[in-house]
Order: structure tokens, then sequence, then C-alpha cells
């Protein structure tokens, strides 16, 4: 887990890289109900990957894909801004071994 963490960390340095952690003082909040991941496609505008229990799947539909960025949106203004997640990733690094 230590150099999964200080990978993370080491990511948040790059350019086009945006890694914003959500912490556990938040509580309940709308990324607890699966993953999803959305796209731009080339000519074609945004899709959305949407993780289930059982399933993960592609929808196209407009609507779901408007939905699913609200929700990123959603999310991402319960995160800590990019440079107090880098700091929290490599504090919660320290609290792992470190390989030998």
């Amino acid at each position: 887990m230590h150099e999964q963490l200080v990978h993370l960390g080491r990511l948040c340095d790059q350019p086009g890289v945006t890694i914003e952690v959500v912490p556990l003082t938040t509580g309940a909040h709308c990324g607890l109900a699966g993953a999803f991941a959305i796209a731009d496609v080339d000519g074609g505008g945004e899709i959305a990957y949407l993780d289930t229990v059982t399933d993960g799947y592609i929808e196209e539909s407009a609507p779901v894909v408007a939905r699913a960025a609200l929700t990123f949106n959603t999310l991402r203004s319960e995160a800590m801004p990019r440079k107090a997640s880098k700091i929290m990733i490599m504090k919660r690094a320290e609290d792992y071994d470190r390989p030998d």
C-alpha cells in the first residue's frame, strides 16, 4: 500500500493529472453509489462507463451521461484541493510499512 500511495502522490505532479481526495469526514456522499468514468469521444460527444455491484456498462444516452457529469461535479465539490489531497496521500503512505 505504501508504494501505491507514493505512486499516486508522484502522479499528482504530472501535467494533466488531477487527484482530489474526498476525506472520510465528509461522511456519506454521492460517490459511494459506485464507480464511473466519463469520456469525450472524438466527434461523438461524451459517454459514461458505470459500475454496478454485478456488472459494468457503457452508457451513451445524453440524459444519463449528464447525470453522471452532475454527480462527478457534486463529488468534486466535496473533495479537498489538489495540494491538500497530495499531502494527505503522502501522510497516509507513511502509515504503512515501507517494503524491505
